[in-house]
């Protein structure tokens, strides 16, 4: 089967641009024909590049329709001569924009069109932002499979009115081998002037794109709070966005200069993820949160709120603790029993390295959409034209 997966540009790899990458390995291991066709954003410059060298060092053959403006007909023109060129049986989007802009033209080509959702950036006072969950929504309800990642996204978008026989929840599958490996290509803790392992405070972070949605307030505070009670943890947190200047301020007004370090947008996430004794997870919104699951899987315990899928991933007081979505007391308290518990850490740790291998590896996620893309060419080609 030939797969074109459907994607704006990115200057960093997060959620999205991470499961295309897990996605487009899944698939060409299955023996599947996989391409990725991204909608390069001529504003974003050279630093739009990212995704597409990560895909092509990862032999993923990839295309580009260019995006002068946020929707042109050139650009829906490109794009279904992109498409027509490239003949794909099934094509799969991962980015509002990109939804929007292929449904008229899979429609037109009677390509089977499937759409991923990876999660909406609500609430939000931008008008454009709203327009285009809005647009989205619509795309939603008329392409033929909606892939949704978590139990809480399913019920969403039943919500928005897509028939429950078009949404197949498929949780992402991770190389888990491939991110063993790479551990140790960077001693960040060394790098960050942080003490090793056990000859010190413990380390807590979050690996997450510094904006508002992913909650580092939260973070803030509850270590503002263990550190009023003279509980001494290190904070770390890895990534960029627009929240940083915003961080660096609250960080200061708290008193955790010397206490929390902003270290930036770290390539080697998985030597981010062995830098810390806890993951922590305080998002607001959230689909299926690749952080959790590949920490989980190289035995790094978590700390979350039960938001969208990390409800999913994480068994209370079995490989983590959960706690409610912006209960920053409860996060706080979480927090500081894991941080002075080291054979706690490590028990969870354990557990949840397995339940990762039980639950959500490449080949269970390849099976999933197998099928989900199967249901889109039934409806597709079943469908009155």
């Amino acid at each position: 089967m030939r797969i074109v997966h459907l994607i704006q540009s990115a200057a960093q790899i997060y959620g999205a641009e991470r499961c295309v990458l897990l996605e487009t390995l899944a698939q060409q291991q299955h023996g599947h024909d996989v391409r990725a066709l991204l909608c390069h954003e001529t504003r974003m410059g050279e630093a739009g590049q990212h995704l597409e060298d990560e895909l092509v060092r990862r032999a993923v053959p990839v295309e580009r329709v260019v995006a002068t403006r946020q929707v042109s007909p050139r650009l829906l023109y490109d794009l279904g001569r992109a498409l027509k060129r490239l003949r794909p049986d099934v094509l799969h989007s991962h980015s509002m924009k990109t939804d929007v802009l292929a449904l008229p033209v899979a429609r037109l080509l009677g390509i089977p069109l499937v759409i991923e959702v990876h999660g909406y950036l609500h609430p939000t006072d931008d008008r454009r932002v709203r327009l285009y969950e809005r647009l989205d929504q619509w795309a939603l309800r008329h392409c033929d499979a909606v892939l949704v990642l978590s139990r809480d996204y399913e019920r969403e978008v039943a919500g928005y009115g897509v028939p429950a026989a078009r949404i197949h929840r498929v949780p992402s599958g991770i190389d888990i081998a491939e991110l063993q490996h790479k551990v140790g290509r960077r001693d960040l803790r060394r790098e960050l002037g942080l003490p090793p392992p056990g000859q010190g405070p413990p380390v807590a972070g979050m690996v997450a794109r510094l904006s508002a949605e992913k909650g580092h307030i939260h973070f803030l505070a509850a270590l503002h709070a263990l550190q009023r009670r003279g509980q001494s943890v290190h904070g770390v947190l890895f990534g960029e966005g627009p929240l940083r200047a915003e961080l660096t301020e609250r960080i200061a007004a708290l008193g955790l200069t010397g206490t929390v370090q902003l270290a930036g947008y770290v390539p080697e996430v998985a030597d981010a993820y062995r830098c810390l004794d806890v993951l922590v997870s305080c998002s607001q919104f959230e689909g299926l949160p690749l952080n959790l699951i590949e920490a989980m899987a190289l035995g790094v315990p978590v700390v979350a709120m039960a938001t969208g899928g990390c409800a999913d991933i994480v068994e209370d007081g079995s490989t983590g603790k959960l706690v409610p979505r912006g209960d920053a007391a409860a996060l706080t308290e979480a927090l500081a029993e894991l941080c002075r518990d080291p054979a706690q850490r490590q028990r969870y740790g354990a557990q949840a390295c397995r339940r990762v291998g039980e639950r959500y590896s490449l080949e269970a996620w390849a099976a999933g959409a197998d099928a989900a893309y199967a249901a889109a060419r039934r409806h597709r080609h079943g469908a009155a034209p």
